[in-house]
């Protein structure tokens, strides 16, 4: 009765967590989750009617399983909405609390979503009967069992690769790797289908047998564990005999129940852990270090400060891996494709990632932030090194690599890249610093994180925000001539993007300035207390902002 007192204790204190913390991350996501798990049950319907190929719903289904393993790598630091940690000094052992813990695991917008997709298997039983309609609910009972404890695993094991440096490296390679297949990962298929669209041609080269999926790949999904539900349901709907029903069944749910003692003991480890023990993966030696020369002036200062934080702030480092390596990633997808006349426009995406890395900085900085608001003149030449550091780390790459992929591959809208590269990256580099203080993701102060896995926040609402305004600002250099690409318009199209990025650079500067005057100290209290309901509170909690507190606090020196 104890246990299962305690399983209720964990379930009710994550519920009031969700319910009364920060949600609109969580709103945010589940209306994106929501919508693709529509987007799988549309393709259960057209399976179902006959208007596509059976195996585009196996592959719908796995995209969701491999969502739950991948998402920790792609979120790293984002702490849990329980994190073990709290309860290590209950009197229970370690193994007991993790197990009561487990209860609750599965409250999450994840979970929802999930539910939702699989939600499918029920469309394509129903014209089967009853039968076949209850084995397709305990398929998808304990299909989401396997995919929560699949990424609750990644997510402990996430967390303990990112204290090492050859974590944090594999972890830069693996996200990467994510973000160029979504980026750039559909261009080889599509130059196949539009072969000659860089000619203006728009002729579809589409055979039939294309839109089938192939039989290796679907036998190879469906022999996943991810895909043992829908192996369930595809027997039940064949009539096959009952262990070849149950099969399947049996397994995934064994592979969940497997997954949640191995969640279980990486728990519990993590609790028998004492407290602020962890390693830094952070190395500074004398033979590496990095040297910035930079004029002596407030700007300068900032600039040399900046650089040094990109290359030793373990968050700031992983989004500084992420920038370079994935539009390096994305030139060997495009390259070898027939859409060579694309690559120029990588710069576009590579500004708009550098954008998405830098969009926190105040947040990460953390209390830091009272010197700037403290001495006079340091805002703006915080803003503008901010700026510059930008620029020379992302900017200046973007728009040198997007000029030698113009050359290299001869395209003919190189000027027309080149612009909304300028514009992109002047919209980036501009809108960074004032996204970091208008939605920041508070998490641990800076002093207190020694490695990628430590709380940083979840900067997710506004890397999609940055993304958006770096999308709207590329767009702009496409207005002269209608798309015509002559000689005059070509030369109008680098104008039109030089002429945005410089204005958005102009205009964010003061924007960026007087919010950070105004709001600065509501921002600071938010950051020294982890609390980002308290920035949202805004101008009303300024003014109980006390500088001098911050100074003659014992912990001013570490600040």
């Amino acid at each position: 009765m104890a246990a299962m007192r305690h399983r209720i204790d964990f379930i009710s204190l994550r519920w009031r967590v969700i319910r009364r913390g920060p949600n609109d991350e969580r709103v945010f996501g589940l209306i994106a989750g929501l919508i693709a798990a529509a987007g799988v049950i549309a393709v259960a319907a057209l399976t179902r009617a006959g208007d596509l190929d059976p195996g585009w719903l196996a592959v719908a289904i796995s995209v969701f399983g491999v969502t739950w393993l991948l998402g920790p790598v792609l979120l790293p630091g984002v702490a849990p909405i329980l994190d073990p940690q709290w309860f290590r000094t209950l009197p229970r052992p370690p193994v007991r609390i993790a197990r009561e813990m487990s209860a609750s695991e599965a409250m999450s917008v994840g979970t929802v979503i999930t539910t939702s997709a699989l939600l499918s298997f029920i469309v394509v039983a129903a014209p089967h009967g009853p039968g076949v309609i209850a084995v397709a609910l305990l398929a998808v009972g304990a299909q989401v069992l396997l995919l929560v404890w699949l990424g609750r695993c990644a997510s402990a094991l996430v967390a303990r690769l990112l204290r090492s440096a050859w974590g944090v490296r594999t972890a830069i390679f693996q996200m990467s790797a994510v973000l160029a297949l979504s980026f750039a990962g559909w261009v080889p298929l599509f130059a196949v289908v539009l072969p000659n669209l860089g000619d203006g041609d728009v002729t579809m080269h589409t055979p039939p047998t294309e839109a089938v999926v192939p039989e290796s790949l679907v036998t190879t999904l469906l022999t996943l564990p991810t895909g043992w539900g829908l192996v369930a349901v595809n027997a039940a709907m064949s009539g096959a005999a009952p262990a070849a029903i149950a099969a399947p069944l049996v397994g995934t749910l064994s592979c969940a129940l497997l997954l949640r003692r191995a969640w279980i003991e990486l728990t519990a480890r993590t609790l028998r852990q004492p407290p602020r023990t962890a390693r830094s993966g952070i190395s500074v030696r004398e033979r590496r270090r990095v040297r910035v020369a930079w004029p002596e002036s407030a700007t300068g200062a900032v600039v040399a400060r900046e650089v040094k934080t990109w290359f030793r702030d373990p968050h700031r480092r992983l989004g500084l891996g992420h920038a370079w390596l994935t539009p390096v990633l994305m030139v060997v997808l495009v390259a070898p494709s027939g859409w060579a006349w694309s690559l120029p426009f990588i710069g576009v995406v590579a500004a708009a990632i550098a954008a998405m890395a830098a969009v926190n900085t105040y947040a990460l900085d953390g209390t830091a932030l009272w010197q700037i608001l403290t001495t006079p003149g340091a805002l703006r030449a915080d803003i503008i090194g901010r700026q510059v550091t930008w620029m020379l780390l992302f900017g200046l790459p973007a728009i040198v690599g997007t000029i030698a992929l113009s050359i290299a591959s001869r395209s003919q809208f190189g000027p027309l890249a080149v612009g909304m590269t300028l514009a992109a990256t002047g919209a980036g580099c501009a809108t960074a610093p004032l996204l970091s203080a208008l939605i920041p993701a508070i998490g641990a102060d800076a002093r207190n994180r020694v490695a990628s896995s430590d709380n940083a926040g979840n900067p997710a609402g506004a890397q999609w925000t940055i993304f958006t305004a770096v999308a709207i600002a590329a767009t702009i250099p496409l207005i002269p001539a209608g798309l015509t690409l002559t000689a005059p318009s070509s030369a109008a199209h680098l104008a039109f993007g030089a002429i945005v990025g410089s204005l958005t650079l102009l205009l964010a500067l003061p924007l960026t300035r007087a919010h950070v005057e105004r709001r600065g100290p509501a921002l600071l209290a938010a950051m020294a207390a982890g609390d980002p309901t308290r920035h949202s509170a805004g101008q009303r909690r300024a003014p109980q902002f006390d500088a001098g507190a911050i100074l003659r606090s014992k912990d001013s020196d570490r600040i």
